[in-house]
């Protein structure tokens, strides 16, 4: 497998004619319409779906909403044993994810969030604006009373479900703002997504070993509180700010957010949980339910739909992170300048290559997009063992693929020189599995050390960087030390270059014919590759 030139313009150029004119509403323009629509599915008695979560693809919605980002800070006590990844200390992570995403959805079914995604030990969730002028006061009172109800459901059911084995820490990061909502899902596998700097300042807020809530400046100044700047917003919210601005009652004393007796509610969730259990709809989590399989590769041939917590997969692999920068800042000018639909139309081209690059190219498998960055993972092997040594040798060459298609794509859409392209790889045995609430509500993870190492070896990149994390440099081949520096990063790094180094020859050098045929006249041919002798 290897990426080519004229396969990946041809691809680009039709992935550019088929994406959606997107039609970009407002929030209230679009939420007049949901609403007919679930009561017309009310009278149909069909499932309801929450606002935002599955939209067309071919829809952009702008809204003002409120960010929340719940990430479990002690979560490597449950994934390590004796400091080593184990099929133990895998199975026992599983569960932990397994209770605390079904206790989150549990908390998001009777509140007004809702549930965007959930990656590795963190949740991501949102509560959105009704109104025209802004985030209010009354909706950030919603996102502390699901937070407040999110929490209480979590501990009772580790206390009471997994018999305190879990006893996760939770820090919690809060901004409120104006994002773009859209779906890159189909099906069982929607992706809601929100665009926007809102949703990755809350995700960096969550980021972090100390537990607690910690707010941006923005909501700061809607509860009224004295603002900090940017360089002191890592100090928690105190308790007594967060319990002012949690709930309200109206005159007669009924609850306005929230619930009116947390502690029943609680008892109430968790005990419709237990006769779940009971009834064998949902795990025992104090017996262990992991069940896991080696996969032979290509990781292409994944159906996330038929996994399950009895039939998980765990095996080396390369864990990659690639995450375009500076598109934060470009979606926001897009929202000022109205310049929405070609921003979002320029993502779906990007994201559907990436995945192409991936996935065709490559043999490897998306785990899901989150915002302008995808996660994907790659592994060569036999049918009985990974072959680590050309799994971190597939991976650079695909990290090379991803930057070569982002060059044309910049080419062939326009307009996108400030954006990079930031990839992190990381080697390490990962379990990947289907879990969460029940049915089409359970989620894809895949969560290892590998996973998150490879997340902050992207972060760590500068605009255009790769980075390899320590054990994929340890069996890396050692022509791959021409690219990269000691610290196994190199500041750029395009398909030619990783071939050259490895003197791997282009998988089918396209034809001129072959390119005359499925690329426009004015494009400039493919150049030639080379390997070395």
């Amino acid at each position: 497998m290897a990426w080519n030139e004229a396969t990946a313009l041809a691809r680009i150029y039709k992935l550019k004619g088929e994406a959606p004119n997107f039609d970009v509403q407002r929030f209230e323009d679009y939420f007049r319409l949901y609403q007919a629509d679930m009561a017309m599915r009310a009278a149909q008695k069909q499932p309801s779906t929450p606002p935002l979560f599955s939209l067309p693809r071919s829809k952009a919605v702008v809204v003002d909403t409120v960010q929340i980002y719940v990430g479990i800070t002690n979560y490597d006590e449950f994934r390590l044993e004796e400091g080593r990844e184990t099929e133990a200390s895998h199975e026992r992570a599983m569960r932990l994810l397994h209770l605390y995403y079904s206790a989150a959805d549990r908390a998001i079914e009777t509140s007004a969030a809702q549930r965007v995604d959930f990656h590795n030990g963190r949740v991501h969730a949102v509560v959105l604006e009704p109104g025209k002028q802004g985030v209010t006061r009354d909706t950030l009172a919603q996102a502390f009373a699901f937070i407040e109800d999110f929490q209480r459901v979590a501990d009772a059911a580790n206390r009471e479900l997994a018999k305190s084995e879990f006893s996760a820490r939770f820090r919690i990061g809060v901004d409120v703002g104006t994002c773009v909502a859209i779906n890159n899902g189909t099906g069982c596998e929607q992706e809601p997504m929100f665009l926007g700097s809102a949703a990755n300042h809350a995700a960096k807020l969550a980021f972090g070993k100390e537990p607690g809530v910690y707010v941006s400046d923005r909501v700061r100044a809607l509860l009224k509180l004295q603002e900090v700047g940017l360089s002191n917003e890592f100090v928690r919210l105190s308790d007594a700010d967060i319990a002012l601005n949690t709930a309200r009652q109206d005159a007669s004393g009924r609850m306005v957010f929230g619930v009116q007796d947390r502690q029943v509610y609680t008892q109430d969730v968790v005990a419709s949980w237990k006769e779940e259990i009971r009834r064998g709809e949902f795990p025992d989590f104090t017996d262990p339910s992991f069940s896991f399989s080696y996969r032979e590769p290509p990781l292409s041939k994944i159906d996330y739909s038929e996994l399950s917590p009895s039939r998980s997969i765990r095996m080396p692999l390369v864990s990659m992170y690639a995450d375009l920068s500076g598109y934060t800042d470009y979606i926001d000018r897009a929202v000022a300048s109205g310049g929405i639909r070609d921003a979002v139309r320029a993502l779906h081209v990007i994201r559907s290559e990436f995945q192409n690059v991936v996935e065709k190219d490559f043999g490897g498998r998306k785990v899901r997009f989150i915002g302008d960055c995808i996660h994907a993972l790659l592994a060569e092997g036999s049918r009985t063992e990974t072959d680590k040594r050309q799994s971190v040798s597939t991976a650079t060459q695909c990290a090379g693929g991803l930057h070569s298609s982002f060059g044309l794509c910049k080419r062939v859409l326009g307009n996108l020189e400030s954006l990079g392209l930031a990839i992190g790889l990381e080697l390490g045995p990962t379990p990947i599995s289907r879990i969460g609430i029940r049915g089409d509500r359970s989620v894809r993870v895949a969560s290892s050390i590998a996973t998150t190492r490879s997340e902050q070896l992207q972060r760590d990149c500068e605009d255009s960087g790769v980075k390899l994390g320590p054990r994929a440099l340890r069996v890396a081949p050692v022509a791959l030390e021409d690219l990269l520096d000691q610290e196994g990063y190199a500041a750029s790094l395009d398909y030619d270059d990783v071939a050259v180094c490895l003197s791997v020859a282009p998988a089918a050098v396209a034809s001129p014919n072959y390119a005359r045929a499925h690329v426009p006249s004015h494009v400039p041919q493919p150049r030639a590759h080379f390997k070395l002798k």
